[in-house]
């Protein structure tokens, strides 16, 4: 008769699931009601068992959509074929336990946290020896709190322990196994996730000194800093709102591999940094100027804002995205001390909003291909496109309208000597502008114009002749 234990404990957060349902349910509940996990939050003083309970009963995470781990999805199933009895042990709550088993017909036993005990830790442990005694139960984990359990088990099943670490794990049980994702670098879904291509944007800083022609070491200076001021704030707000947006990534055909909906990047990892970033961030505004650090403290709290609310709510999201846009401007003209034209300001607003309808308007095309009726997660519905086609090409229209009129200003004079050269600015932006609508509507446009503009070859010369012409106008 063969000594070998038939019981498989399979752990749940970061095991089965490339995920934690503790930050999974946070992010739910923050979306669903910012008031009700605030209130949560302050009853942690009531153990964290109470406060997971709190968090299931707020949110309205969909199971399915969950970033499941195939590889120990397969060994479950191979185990089973051995006629191993499998249980799901967690220290998540309860009742999202349960509903994960019986989405997946996995397993013949369910224990999770209750109201009162957290099934963590020594907890689980105790609870796991006393229900099928030690050396008598292999165990699939991954968290350095099971260091006991994988002692106390018959077999210590690793997941995604690598490197150095493995010599360390090979100690706690002679009768291991690992199980490793080689597909995933850390470092690389970080870099992805904070989304440092989307820099670009904050390089508008810059714009009122170009603007007022004080290309000098000072200026660009206090430029530099207020463009990583907003970079780091701007990453951590990336972060924030793919924490919120979880679900309508995961069912999107594109956002549902990005680093945080797919699993490659830790939840708990994506929360802590994005409190980093931001603090960082509002560090150097500080260093920059107190004004600077009062319109980059808005613009984060705006972000926010738009991230849990506004984001559903159609044309006002339009309009507050073009604000952040113009945000940064302001915010370069703060930094340097240096005042922004009722031109400067009139043409962001007008080409801002364009872009911004054109990245609705993306978005909606893409919906419409995919026979759906309405964006996940925002305040549109496929009845919609016509009018944000339109918002969108005005806008672009009236943003060249605006250089047109400024090119007949006073203000030309005293700051071009050939301002001739202008009008073929004017003309140019005019034909990116039209072409850019033009390309969103056939179904072509990345979600982000401008990202489309920094990959897309023709933009990249259209903006280098702009460019040469506005010097020869100098």
């Amino acid at each position: 008769m063969s000594s070998v234990p038939k019981i498989l404990i399979v752990d749940l957060d970061g095991t089965l699931i490339k995920s934690d349902m503790l930050f999974e349910t946070f992010w739910s509940s923050v979306s669903n009601n910012l008031i009700k996990t605030l209130i949560s939050i302050f009853k942690l003083y009531r153990g964290k068992a109470y406060f997971k309970k709190c968090l299931a009963e707020i949110s309205n995470v969909d199971i399915k959509l969950l970033p499941y781990n195939k590889q120990v999805i397969n060994y479950i199933n191979l185990q089973k074929s051995k006629g191993f009895k499998i249980a799901l042990v967690t220290a998540t709550n309860a009742d999202i336990a349960i509903k994960i088993s019986d989405y997946l017909n996995l397993f013949d036993e369910v224990h999770g946290s209750s109201r009162k005990i957290n099934l963590k830790g020594i907890n689980k442990a105790n609870f796991q020896n006393e229900r099928y005694g030690k050396k008598n139960y292999d165990y699939l984990g991954n968290s350095y709190y099971d260091m006991q359990i994988w002692r106390d088990s018959n077999k210590a099943i690793f997941v995604n322990k690598r490197g150095i670490l493995n010599n360390i794990y090979r100690t706690i049980n002679p009768n291991h196994l690992f199980l490793e994702d080689n597909d995933n670098n850390l470092l690389f879904s970080f870099l992805e996730e904070i989304r440092p291509y989307q820099w670009i944007k904050n390089t508008l800083v810059f714009v009122p000194i170009l603007a007022a022609h004080q290309i000098n070491i000072p200026y660009l200076t206090k430029g530099i800093f207020s463009f990583l001021a907003f970079s780091l704030v701007a990453s951590g707000v990336y972060l924030i709102n793919d924490l919120l947006d979880l679900e309508a990534d995961r069912c999107h055909p594109k956002k549902c591999k990005r680093p945080l909906a797919s699993g490659r990047l830790p939840l708990d990892l994506g929360t802590f940094s994005s409190v980093l970033f931001v603090i960082l961030g509002g560090i150097l505004g500080l260093k920059v100027g107190i004004d600077f650090f009062i319109l980059l403290l808005s613009y984060f709290l705006i972000t926010l804002t738009y991230s849990i609310y506004i984001k559903r709510k159609a044309v006002i999201d339009i309009f507050v995205l073009t604000g952040l846009y113009t945000f940064r401007i302001i915010g370069g003209g703060l930094a340097t001390d240096l005042e922004i034209s009722f031109w400067l300001l009139g043409f962001s607003i007008f080409i801002f909003l364009s872009l911004a309808s054109v990245k609705r308007q993306s978005e909606l095309v893409d919906i419409e291909k995919r026979g759906k009726f309405r964006i996940v997660g925002r305040g549109y519905e496929i009845d919609d496109l016509q009018f944000i086609s339109q918002l969108a090409l005005t806008s672009g229209l009236l943003s060249t309208l605006i250089i047109a009129l400024y090119i007949n200003s006073p203000n030309v004079l005293s700051l071009y000597q050939n301002p001739e050269y202008l009008w073929l600015t004017c003309c140019l932006l005019l034909f990116w502008i039209i072409r850019i609508c033009f390309i969103t509507s056939k179904g072509k446009m990345h979600n982000d114009p401008i990202i489309f503009a920094i990959k897309d070859k023709l933009s990249l010369m259209l903006i280098s002749v702009i460019l040469l012409f506005t010097i020869l106008a100098i």
